[in-house]
């Protein structure tokens, strides 16, 4: 005789083989009526309708109405046998209704706190393309059903599932539309699919209610009556104006906020497939299996968007969409083919560059934000820090999809903005910054792995602490692109060596235009001069304004003029080693200065004097204004002002004492001493531009294994804990030092190959 207790537990074992057996048989017969209704479609399409209509007869779906609570569930079974006078319009209506069904049950059975059942519900559901089949599983998953019967739960299974089928009906209407196109759409085909696009664009009131949207105008919701055997441009022409009727009353599920951060998560996710397949993927053989199914996983989401997406491209760029959304659909398809068949890295990272390049020029989405550097850096941290938070609470709430899509977010965000520019700077640091948003490290969980195994919440909240800690090392790091004093330094150092350099060769000039007959000369070159100082002035503003006119490419352009930068310091270092050069400029103007002397028209004689004065300055003006451009972008401008002001008082001063007082100072000197600091200055902003490189993605990153530098190493001296970092720089200072050695070989070279005169000479002389 069995004990109370034992009947007891016999009894709930029972209730719950029971229930299985229960949801056994309604996943086969839904599934049956599935497959009976595809294949009564298909019979139809070759000509054979008896099957459709002994499917119908039988009652159709509305076999499925012993298991269904939901009275508007009921009430859709009831009507499942309308849908017009022709077999396949009513076999696709009936293909239609049996997603709201199932949707409506979910919703019964997850209000009521019945949330096996509500999964099982859910798992019936067929999604459209693109969408993730492990997505559609994880908002039920919870330990606390009571956590998963709240008004905020039922309200995202009723939005998620009406963008769903919103998905599937664009999708629909695509297939029947390239159809008529190809004048292949037969008169079965345009019944069926018109019929259960009408009814899966009509969706049941409760649905509406529960998303808190208004309801539907279903104006448009019937599908004229086509004839196949018409023209297929007429036919097309029709289908596209019913489609713009029928979609103008789909819900809008998308706020202006949720489509720009749609549009930056999609060029996200793309940027980041081809990175996520190369490190998991090697040879055609998946190395690293978490990173080759994030790179499925980014292709999905990522075409997932774009379906979300298409119905606001098509009003927003209405022109580019036309031409636009075929192609990128097409590239899309193909990526999410290739990857599975592990083909070559090439090949993906061209996929990927054709999308983005589209999604550039046809609807200007990029994954990098637009504006000032600092700017950007600051509103992405509050950004990945806010997603993180909303992570977390979402956890808290057992709303596991809901934290995944948060943690996706702050994971795009950072990799986007943050992390190219930690690399450079600190590969150690970048990379355990990313991981800590994706598997983590060992004994230290990432939070992606802490979600996906649903650990317990202090171990969650432990991965999210040491993301959030990894994400203000970074901003410490990033504060300050490069220390304020490298700054006012190389501002000094620059501005003090090119006016220095003026007022040497403007004094060597003068020195030989003593006197007063040549008071008028000296007034010339002396007014050109100050007319090159002010053409200086007005490059320097124009240069500005155009670089803040482009600002909005960020580090392509610092990149870009630091370029230019180095490439008026690797002049500048001539100057220091080379005597030639200077000397043989000198000359030149001395050349130019005595023949306007000798000029008769005193009208291109004051010409040509402006231009000597004008020459000797503005010509280190010019290189002054552009390198000064370089060190606005890359620091801040109190830092440029204060080193530019010590150098413009320091170059006034010689200034005063050489041209008012006639001191002689030792000029070489003090040229080659601001030329060795320029040297120092040119290896720090080589540095710096192997930086910008590399952020930018125009040179890889190499770390240099178990090498820590300190961050004022790089702040000070341009040098970064990478094979890139250090050798770029060091081969430019390699550079300057060999072309010095090489200028006193060929120098010393000369001065032994030059002949010694003969003894016979004077003697010749004499005799002439």
């Amino acid at each position: 005789m069995h004990r109370p207790s034992q009947r007891v537990g016999l009894l709930l074992i029972a209730t719950a083989l029971g229930a299985g057996a229960a949801w056994a048989r309604l996943t086969e017969d839904f599934h049956q009526i599935q497959q009976q209704l595809g294949e009564a479609l298909l019979d139809a399409y070759a000509g054979d309708s008896s099957n459709g209509e002994l499917m119908l007869s039988s009652q159709g779906i509305a076999r499925l109405a012993p298991y269904l609570k939901s009275p508007e569930s009921q009430r859709l079974i009831e009507t499942a046998s309308d849908g017009g006078a022709y077999i396949t319009a009513k076999i696709g209506r009936q293909r239609a209704l049996l997603q709201h069904v199932a949707a409506l049950e979910m919703l019964s059975t997850q209000k009521a706190g019945d949330i096996p059942a509500a999964r099982q519900w859910r798992a019936l559901i067929s999604l459209p393309r693109f969408v993730s089949e492990q997505d559609s599983t994880l908002l039920l998953q919870t330990a606390d059903p009571s956590q998963a019967t709240t008004p905020e739960i039922s309200e995202t299974l009723a939005r998620e599932y009406l963008l769903w089928q919103t998905m599937r009906v664009r999708q629909l209407l695509d297939f029947l539309q390239h159809q008529a196109e190809r004048g292949t759409a037969t008169q079965a085909v345009i019944d069926a699919y018109t019929g259960e696009t009408v009814a899966l664009a009509s969706f049941p009131g409760e649905l509406l209610e529960t998303a808190k949207l208004p309801p539907q105008n279903s104006a448009a919701a019937t599908a004229p009556d086509w004839k196949a055997a018409e023209e297929s441009k007429v036919q097309a022409s029709a289908i596209a104006q019913w489609r713009e009727e029928l979609e103008a009353t789909l819900p809008n599920l998308l706020s202006d906020t949720d489509i720009s951060r749609m549009q930056r998560l999609l060029a996200r996710l793309l940027k980041l497939v081809p990175r996520e397949y190369e490190n998991g993927v090697s040879d055609g053989q998946i190395t690293i299996e978490f990173e080759y199914r994030e790179a499925v996983m980014f292709t999905e989401k990522a075409q997932s968007l774009v379906n979300q997406l298409a119905p606001v491209w098509k009003v927003e760029h209405a022109e580019n969409y036309s031409k636009a959304h075929d192609e990128i659909t097409v590239l899309l398809t193909k990526l999410s083919e290739d990857i599975p068949n592990l083909r070559p890295q090439g090949e993906i990272q061209n996929l990927v560059s054709r999308v983005t390049s589209v999604l550039e020029k046809e609807f200007q989405i990029s994954a990098r934000r637009a504006g000032d550097k600092g700017n950007i850096i600051e509103e992405t941290a509050l950004e990945v820090r806010v997603s993180l938070g909303s992570s977390l609470a979402a956890v808290e709430a057992g709303q596991w999809e809901t934290a995944e899509a948060l943690r996706l977010d702050a994971y795009t965000a950072f990799d986007s903005e943050i992390e190219p520019r930690v690399l450079p700077r600190n590969p150690d640091l970048g990379r355990r910054a990313e991981r800590s948003f994706l598997d983590g490290e060992e004994g230290a969980p990432g939070i992606k792995l802490a979600l996906d195994r649903r650990a317990p919440m202090e171990e969650i909240q432990a991965a999210y602490e040491r993301c959030l800690s990894l994400l203000d090392q970074s901003m410490e790091m990033l504060k300050v692109a490069v220390s304020p004093g490298t700054i006012a330094a190389t501002a000094f150092g620059i501005v003090a060596r090119e006016g220095l350099e003026a007022v040497v060769i403007l004094a060597a000039l003068l020195a030989g235009l003593r006197g007063p007959e040549q008071s008028q000369t000296r007034k010339g070159i002396a007014i050109g001069a100050w007319l090159a100082l002010l053409a200086t002035v007005v490059t320097f503003w124009l240069s500005r304004t155009i670089i803040t006119s482009l600002i909005q490419y960020g580090e392509r352009l610092e990149a870009v003029v630091s370029i230019l930068a180095v490439g008026i310091l690797l002049i500048v270092t001539n100057w220091v080693f080379h005597k030639y050069y200077w000397a043989g400029w000198n000359a030149k103007l001395r050349s130019l200065s005595k023949s306007a002397a000798s000029v008769r028209s005193p009208r291109w004689e004051w010409l040509a004097l402006l231009s000597v004065g004008f020459l000797t300055i503005y010509r280190e003006g010019f290189e002054t204004a552009l390198f000064l451009q370089s060190l606005l972008l890359e620091g801040n401008i109190q830092a440029v002002v204060l080193g530019g002001a010590a150098a413009l008082f320091f170059i006034g001063s010689i200034g005063v004492l050489t041209f008012r007082y006639g001191v002689k100072l030792p000029y070489r000197k003090l040229l080659v001493v601001t030329g060795f600091l320029v040297v120092t200055i040119m290896v720090t902003f080589v540095g710096s531009a192997v930086r910008l490189f590399q952020t930018v993605g125009w040179l890889p990153i190499h770390p240099v294994p178990h090498l820590h530098m300190p961050n004022w190493v790089g702040l000070w001296f341009g040098l970064y804990p990478s094979w890139e970092g250090i050798l770029i720089p060091l081969t430019s200072l390699a550079y300057v030092g060999g072309a010095w050695l090489f200028t006193r070989w060929r120098s010393g070279r000369n001065v032994r190959e030059e002949p010694m005169p003969s003894s016979q000479s004077p003697r010749h002389n004499a005799s002439v």
